[in-house]
């Protein structure tokens, strides 16, 4: 049997893991959601429901981040940056 890295769509498939991880560590992802969701990611091999789950997770936290700098200007706040905007996911 071939390895994992030899199976077809085998490379998207860790990229889109990975990033899916990288996004999970959002401050909008629970620890419990992130552990649960970690089980998912390890067993899933078709690459289009990870695109599908990362752009949910991506639009769920995008949502927090404008949720939250309403919130913080409401109440006279502010100064906080969005982390999902033209930023590179990963480095924040």
């Amino acid at each position: 049997m071939p390895a994992v890295s030899q199976l077809p769509g085998a490379p998207e498939v860790e990229a889109l893991r990975a990033e899916l991880r990288c996004i999970l560590q959002h401050p909008a992802i629970t620890p419990a959601r992130r552990q649960s969701a970690e089980q998912y990611i390890s067993r899933c091999t078709a690459a289009g429901q990870l695109r599908q789950w990362l752009a949910l997770v991506v639009a769920e936290c995008a949502s927090w981040e404008e949720q939250t700098l309403a919130t913080e200007a409401a109440q006279g706040g502010g100064g906080h940056r969005l982390l999902l905007r033209g930023e590179d996911l990963c480095q924040w």
